[in-house]
């Protein structure tokens, strides 16, 4: 299946056999192998290369499919076997993760807890890809699908704008769309899903078509050109939560933006089944509402 793999993404049996180590014929013989398992065609070889037939396709998608579930089995074995988990989160779950590090690490003193801070829709792909064990994310991605993996609801999140501390909107009662559509708008770049929830609340609130006037590559970045007055931003409160409070930035809610976002934890239904991982699983549950409601109270303040 890993043969089959290679000689896909190769586009050809002689570069797949040569990156493999393997003689054409060896590879050859195991595509024709797999052909017989599966009881079809699935290249059709050509002396330009090699493509995909119909069933061929078919066959990629649950190849990547078994592998996958073989790798996500073997690194939970692998996991329990150290007592170690990872934890994977977009900017949501910025100042929430480090906090359920420190309780987990006080609840289990044995366990390793290893932290990845990255874009969500990365976040989910290394989930995917059985490189991390639980994932916070604001928006889910299409390939995170409700057999393979169990997505629970946490608490809510509200996107505002963030200001430099001496903008003209910092000053004003209520903030509105036409308001910040006047001013340089800056953006994460699209594997955050952040800017997924941002362009999906302006299009339901009646904006379709919006340009940043910058992109910029993580949170710490975006924080720091709006407090450097190179622009607003529409982000998350709890993301934007610290550095509001240690005054490096002034927060706004968006009086017509359709601002509300679920928060979710995943993780995959295999890793579950295992009891250790699913009390893990709970207590990581559990402790997030609590400190989403605190989250919640902190965003009443601000209407």
């Amino acid at each position: 299946m890993k043969t089959f793999l290679k000689v896909v993404e190769k586009g050809s049996l002689k570069s797949a056999a040569k990156e493999l180590g393997m003689s054409i014929s060896s590879v050859s013989f195991q595509i024709n192998s797999l052909e017989e398992f599966y009881g079809a065609k699935l290249l059709n070889r050509k002396v330009s290369g090699v493509t995909l037939t119909e069933e061929g396709v078919i066959a990629k998608k649950n190849i990547e499919s078994i592998l996958g579930s073989i790798e996500d089995a073997k690194k939970l074995i692998a996991n329990l076997r150290e007592d170690k988990i990872t934890i994977a989160s977009g900017m949501v779950g910025l100042n929430i993760v480090f906090h359920l590090q420190n309780l987990l690490r006080a609840k289990y003193p044995a366990l390793e807890v290893n932290v990845i801070l990255r874009g969500a829709h990365e976040c989910l792909k290394l989930l995917n890809k059985g490189e991390t064990d639980f994932v916070f994310a604001g928006d889910i991605s299409e390939e995170i699908t409700a057999d393979k993996f169990n997505i629970v609801e946490l608490g809510r999140d509200w996107l505002v704008v963030i200001l430099p501390l001496n903008h003209p909107l910092a000053v004003k009662d209520e903030v509105y769309l036409e308001d910040i559509l006047q001013y340089p708008l800056i953006f994460l770049t699209d594997d955050y899903g952040i800017t997924t929830s941002v362009m999906k609340a302006l299009r339901a609130s009646g904006v379709d078509d919006v340009k940043p006037s910058m992109v910029v590559g993580d949170f710490f970045s975006k924080l720091n050109s709006v407090s450097s007055n190179l622009g607003i931003a529409i982000t998350s409160m709890i993301a934007a939560s610290k550095a509001y409070e240690v005054g490096l930035v002034k927060i706004k809610p968006i009086k017509d933006l359709v601002d509300e976002r679920n928060i979710y934890l995943v993780t995959s239904k295999l890793s579950t089944e295992c009891q250790r991982m699913k009390e893990y699983f709970d207590f990581i549950v559990e402790n997030s509402r609590v400190l989403f409601d605190e989250y919640y109270k902190m965003y009443l303040k601000l209407q």
